[in-house]
């Protein structure tokens, strides 16, 4: 079945492959509920914030909240650990639930070691995800994010929740 970003795909891949291993095609149903983390403190609020390509299902957004409470972490640190998400791209200020509205097609796979570019000094040199039993997969997204992102008439924003 054809996904409304199905074009998308074949030019989405390489940017899935920089930032995760494993990557496979993944089709995403209607009513699906996604999670993304988002920095509101770089966008006019958290539904401008959601409008990106980077995503999460149900179950791998419950074990990086369900980290940060067993181990006393902030939602914040424990999606970092996670998906390796550096301070120069994001300061992850929450969490968006959206729905999707249409079926579309992802890039699935497990987050990969990033470099800095040295623009926050508060990153290391390189980032790791966690590893082994820990590891979550997310979702790449093409065609979300930016002036001509499918983010709108794709998805329905539900809520935003602090970290």
């Amino acid at each position: 079945m054809a996904t409304l970003n199905d074009s998308l795909m074949a030019q989405g891949r390489s940017k899935a492959y920089d930032g995760m291993a494993m990557v496979r095609r993944y089709e995403l149903p209607q009513g699906q509920v996604l999670y993304r983390f988002v920095d509101v403190t770089r966008a006019t609020g958290p539904r401008t914030a959601a409008n990106g390509p980077w995503w999460f299902e149900f179950e791998a957004f419950q074990q990086i909240k369900h980290f940060a409470l067993r181990n006393g972490y902030t939602l914040e640190y424990s999606a970092r650990l996670f998906a390796a998400i550096l301070y120069e791209w994001s300061e992850v200020t929450g969490v968006v639930r959206a729905q999707l509205i249409e079926p579309v097609s992802a890039w699935k796979g497990k987050a990969k070691q990033v470099t800095s570019q040295g623009k926050d000094p508060r990153d290391l040199p390189t980032a790791t995800p966690m590893q082994s039993l820990l590891e979550v997969y997310q979702l790449f997204i093409p065609g979300f994010g930016g002036r001509a992102s499918l983010y709108p008439q794709s998805m329905t924003f539900l809520e935003y929740l602090p970290a």
